[in-house]
């Protein structure tokens, strides 16, 4: 996958001024023990050169996370922005501190290194996507591997062998927020044994280029 490095020190990319206020990101917390934790919030502002705010995710959704939001712990932040093409933004920071007035905010230290994933420089983006296929009245619970503009790779860990099978058409139903779903046609193609299931690859139909967008743009807001 081609991506740009940029060094905050030599000026911000024309990606990063384009990640407004109110933006959704998510943002990685990894444990002491290495578990790491996945969560939805909003970007806020920034000062170049000296801080980065971010809001806390929904405390009953952070758990016994929130005891790791300290100061000098280490955070990913990726977010979507939108301007002359859709990229993805991602950098890693260290927490400077936390405010709880107006409203519960993280203050981070600004990076020095930004990486942006354009879309349409995306070859494949490795992920773990959980998602639902259904085949007639068939349905299995998925996990999509990887994906590109092209098409998917998807686990079975449970069933399809003999559903399953190359040139089946079939539906694919992934979570892009937490109000919406994403729905999308593929071809199922080299098919072979996983586990207690199967895994393929699978081709998406045409005529559906802005859904396949949305789905990149997910795997990329949840890589690896």
């Amino acid at each position: 996958m081609t991506t740009k490095q940029i060094n905050t020190k030599e000026g911000l990319s024309k990606e990063f001024k384009y990640l407004l206020a109110g933006t959704p990101v998510n943002i990685d917390i990894v444990t002491p023990a290495g578990k790491k934790g996945r969560f939805r919030t909003i970007f806020i502002g920034y000062l170049p050169e000296q801080f980065i705010l971010i809001q806390f995710p929904d405390a009953n959704k952070l758990g016994g996370y929130s005891q790791y939001i300290t100061q000098g712990s280490q955070v990913t932040v990726r977010g979507l922005v939108e301007g002359h093409e859709a990229s993805v933004i991602a950098f890693i920071s260290t927490i400077k501190q936390t405010l709880s007035q107006p409203s519960r905010i993280m203050v981070l230290n600004f990076p020095d290194n930004m990486v942006i994933h354009n879309l349409r420089s995306t070859k494949r983006v490795l992920t773990d996507l959980t998602a639902n296929i259904a085949l007639g009245d068939n349905q299995w619970q998925v996990k999509i591997t990887d994906v590109s503009l092209s098409g998917c790779h998807i686990e079975v860990s449970e069933g399809g062998k003999d559903e399953l099978t190359e040139g089946e058409q079939i539906e694919i139903v992934t979570e892009a927020t937490e109000q919406e779903n994403l729905t999308i046609k593929a071809r199922v193609c080299n098919v072979k044994l996983f586990e207690n299931g199967v895994e393929f690859g699978c081709q998406f139909l045409g005529e559906q280029e802005n859904t396949i967008e949305k789905i990149v743009h997910t795997a990329l807001l949840s890589e690896k």
